[in-house]
């Protein structure tokens, strides 16, 4: 027996238990002013208590149950709701009495408002979903769309005589389309659906496959890439990985000036360790935290405190660890634990 449960129940009887005693005392009292035996009283007490036990336990049981069955409610409220309605459509269809409780007018008000609040909130559920899918077929036109421009400026900074200015420009171009897939990845991840495809991936390629995508980045920042090849073949989403691995490269180039960054395997996973700015150990805790920058991003005025953000939602969904050692001006070493090793 639950000893707050129990305080409840006797807390919302007290009016029936204040009742039964009036009735003994007045019982009394109006013995003793006749002047005969007190007797009728003490019986009255005594029938008095033995219903309020029967009554009490009966009506305890079904107030504990009651409690219960609100616990798991409010874990599951529209379950709770749906059963109601169900229950209630039952008796209309049949015309048969609820036979698992008796319940008066007012919890059947309650029962209905909950049912009501379900059904509406079951509702605004499906038009954010329609919104939402709305704006993220927009986003992802959009980013399709953009691509085009992109690439006819490509095509036109190949032709550009002056070479090292055709570096910069395919830097800042190759930024601009990072920018928007992760505009795009950024509404994806807040999806319900996130198009997740589950394969066996060699890590290896994934992360070949980013390194040469940014190396117009690398090379305009006259930076060098040390590669060391490692086995690790996982089941992964390939696309969510490589979004991982492409931002942490795009935050290693942005906060190094020069030298090198170094990529090799660690034991179910692999890391990527620049020789950069480095980030401040009190940062370390909430670098992955919604639009928080940090020292370096309000000294270097570069981060939006998105990316590193995405990165742990990827991570997430894809059942990854990303793990961050740095010390100001010693550079960055990021761990990415990818799970179990596959076998081939």
């Amino acid at each position: 027996m639950n000893k707050g449960v129990l305080r409840a129940y006797l807390k919302s009887r007290i009016s029936a238990i204040i009742s039964g005693a009036v009735c003994v005392l007045v019982t009394g009292f109006v013995c003793w002013i006749y002047g005969t035996s007190i007797m009728p009283a003490v019986l009255t007490a005594v029938i008095l208590l033995l219903i309020g036990v029967i009554t009490g336990i009966i009506g305890y049981r079904a107030f504990a149950a009651k409690h219960q069955m609100l616990i798991r409610g409010r874990e599951f409220p529209q379950s709770l709701a749906e059963s109601f309605a169900a229950r209630a459509e039952l008796r209309e269809d049949t015309d048969v009495p609820d036979l698992e409780e008796r319940i008066d007018l007012i919890e059947a008000d309650y029962r209905l408002l909950l049912v009501k609040l379900s059904d509406a909130l079951s509702k605004e559920k499906e038009e954010h979903s329609a919104s939402y899918n709305a704006m993220l077929d927009y986003y992802t036109m959009w980013v399709h769309q953009i691509k085009t421009p992109i690439s006819a400026l490509s095509l036109i900074i190949q032709n550009m005589e002056d070479e090292k200015t055709g570096e910069r420009l395919r830097s800042q171009l190759l930024q601009v389309e990072n920018y928007a897939d992760m505009a795009l990845n950024y509404l994806r991840l807040g999806s319900e659906s996130n198009d997740l495809a589950f394969t066996k991936v060699k890590a290896e390629d994934v992360v070949r496959s980013e390194i040469k995508r940014a190396m117009t980045m690398f090379l305009a920042q006259g930076l060098s890439v040390d590669f060391q090849p490692f086995e690790l073949e996982v089941t992964t989403d390939k696309k969510w990985l490589g979004f991982i691995v492409g931002q942490l490269i795009s935050n290693a180039i942005k906060y190094q000036k020069s030298g090198t960054v170094h990529f090799y395997g660690v034991e179910k996973g692999f890391v990527i360790e620049d020789e950069g700015i480095g980030i401040a150990r009190e940062d370390l805790p909430r670098i992955f935290e919604k639009g928080y920058t940090g020292y370096n991003g309000h000294n270097e005025k570069k981060s939006t405190g998105l990316g590193l953000y995405l990165v742990k939602k990827a991570a997430d969904m894809i059942s990854a660890d990303v793990i961050f050692d740095s010390e100001v001006g010693k550079g960055t070493k990021v761990t990415v634990l990818l799970g179990r090793k596959q076998e081939s």
